[in-house]
């Protein structure tokens, strides 16, 4: 393979590398707190939780 061709590979694969991260980045910032992979009682437990006097809405 010619050098040329190895560094638009690296660049590309780099780039790709750096949106996905980037695209990420934002994703989460969209929608903080519970996203799926924290800890985060559901909504459901949630009013579960309120029906027995136990819920942060007692």
């Amino acid at each position: 393979m010619s050098s040329t061709f190895q560094t638009i590979a690296a660049l590309v694969v780099v780039a790709v590398a750096a949106i996905w991260l980037v695209w990420r980045m934002l994703e989460k910032r969209k929608n903080p707190g519970c996203g799926g992979e924290c800890g985060c009682p559901s909504s459901e437990i949630k009013t579960d939780l309120a029906k027995l006097g136990r819920g942060p809405s007692s």
